[in-house]
C-alpha cells in the first residue's frame, strides 16, 4: 500500500492538469470538484486521446466558414447588377444586295474597299443589362451608303422609264440598248434595332472565367427595321435607242435622255429569337457562338433576317476583352414578291469586337 500511494498521487495530479488545460480558467473550481469522478472513470491516456479530436475542431470550423463565405459571395454576385457594352466592326469582303423599286431592279456587289468609301454614317453598338439571371439586350446597327454604277444596257424590267414611255414588248426579258452611258446612283439607309429579354444559364459571363466553365443565354424579343432606298438614273449624250432591234421614235429618245428618280421606304417589326454560348478555354481565353433569326415571313411576302457568328475572345484585365470572329448577316424584305418593292443584302466576313463589363 505504501508503494502504491505515490502512483495514485501522480495519476491524480496528471488528471487535474489535463482538466485544467482542457477547460477555461473560470471553470477550474468545477474541474477540482469533479476530479474524483474523472479519476474513477478515465485514465490519463484516455484524457489525452479525447483531447486530440478537440484540438482539430478549430480547423474543421474554419473550412466550413470558408465554404459558407464562398457561397455567400456567389449569391451576392448573382443578386447584383451587371452591364455589358459591346462595340464591333464588321468587315465583309463582299456585300451583295438587290433592290427593287416600282418593278425596277438593281443588283450591286460591292467589295469592302467600295463599301468603306460609300459609307456616309455608321454606328454599331450593343448594351446588355443583367440582374441575377434575367436581363435585357438592346442593339443598334445604323448605316447610310451612297454608291454608283454605269451600264450600257439593261433589262426591260430594270428600265425606270418603261411605263412612262409606253414601250411594250411581247418578250418579258427584252432589253433596251443605249449607245450612250447610263449612270445609276443608289442612296440607302438602314437602321436595325434589337430589343430582347434574356435569360442566363450557367456561370456569369466575365472577361476572366474559371477554366471549363460555360454560360448560355436565351433571347426572345423584337427587331425593328427602318429602310429607305433612292435610285437616280441618268443618261448622258444623245443616242439612238432600240428595243429588240426596233428603233424608238425621236420623242421617246429625247424623253429617255432625261433623268429619272425612284424611291421607296418602309418601317416594320420582326419577332426575334436568339442564343449566345460561351466556353472558357482558359482563364483568359474563351470560345463563343451567337445565332439569331427574325421575321419568319410575318411582315411581308418575304421577310427574314438572321445572324450566325463564332469566334474567340481574350481578356484585357478583369473588365474588358477583345474578340475575333467570323460573322454572317442576311436580310430580305419584299412587299409582294421579288418583283415588287423591297431589297435584300447578304454579308459575311471578319468581325472585330471590344467588350466592357461594369459590375
Amino acid at each position: 500500500m505504501t508503494r502504491l500511494l505515490p502512483l495514485a498521487l501522480i495519476a491524480t495530479l496528471s488528471t487535474l492538469c489535463a482538466e485544467a488545460v482542457a477547460k477555461p480558467s473560470e471553470d477550474v473550481i468545477t474541474a477540482e470538484s469533479s476530479t474524483s469522478d474523472v479519476n474513477q472513470k478515465m485514465t490519463p491516456s484516455d484524457v489525452v486521446a479525447e483531447s486530440k479530436p478537440g484540438l482539430m475542431t478549430p480547423l474543421v470550423l474554419s473550412q466550413a466558414s470558408e465554404e459558407a463565405t464562398d457561397a455567400s459571395q456567389q449569391e451576392d454576385e448573382e443578386d447584383s447588377w451587371r452591364v455589358y457594352l459591346d462595340l464591333y466592326a464588321f468587315l465583309p469582303p463582299i456585300t451583295r444586295s438587290t433592290s427593287t423599286i416600282d418593278g425596277n431592279t438593281t443588283k450591286v456587289d460591292l467589295p469592302l474597299s467600295d463599301v468603306i468609301k460609300s459609307i456616309d454614317e455608321a454606328l454599331t453598338l450593343k448594351a446588355q443589362f443583367e440582374y441575377g439571371r434575367l436581363g435585357v439586350l438592346a442593339a443598334i446597327n445604323y448605316a447610310t451608303i451612297s454608291s454608283s454604277t454605269s451600264r450600257s444596257s439593261f433589262l426591260e424590267t430594270q428600265n425606270p422609264l418603261r411605263n412612262k414611255l409606253g414601250i411594250a414588248s411581247p418578250l418579258r426579258k427584252s432589253t433596251i440598248r443605249i449607245q450612250g452611258d447610263l449612270d445609276v446612283d443608289v442612296d440607302a439607309s438602314q437602321t436595325i434595332f434589337d430589343l430582347a429579354m434574356r435569360y442566363r444559364a450557367g456561370a456569369i459571363q466575365k472577361p476572366r472565367m474559371k477554366k471549363g466553365s460555360t454560360s448560355f443565354l436565351g433571347l426572345v424579343g423584337a427587331r425593328f427595321i427602318d429602310a429607305n432606298l433612292s435610285t437616280d438614273f441618268n443618261i448622258k449624250g444623245k443616242s439612238d435607242v432600240t428595243v429588240e432591234g426596233v428603233r424608238v421614235n425621236k420623242s421617246n429618245s429625247r424623253e429617255l435622255e432625261k433623268s429619272s428618280n425612284v424611291s421607296w421606304g418602309n418601317t416594320w417589326v420582326q419577332p426575334m429569337v436568339g442564343m449566345f454560348g460561351t466556353y472558357a478555354i482558359s482563364e483568359d481565353w474563351q470560345a463563343f457562338a451567337y445565332l439569331d433569326a427574325g421575321g419568319f415571313g410575318l411582315s411581308g411576302s418575304e421577310d427574314l433576317s438572321g445572324t450566325a457568328q463564332a469566334g474567340i475572345a481574350y481578356a484585357l484585365g478583369n473588365s474588358a476583352q477583345i474578340s475575333l470572329s467570323y460573322k454572317y448577316f442576311g436580310i430580305a424584305y419584299f412587299e409582294g414578291g421579288r418583283e415588287n418593292n423591297g431589297y435584300s443584302s447578304y454579308q459575311s466576313g471578319v468581325n472585330l469586337g471590344l467588350r466592357w463589363l461594369f459590375d
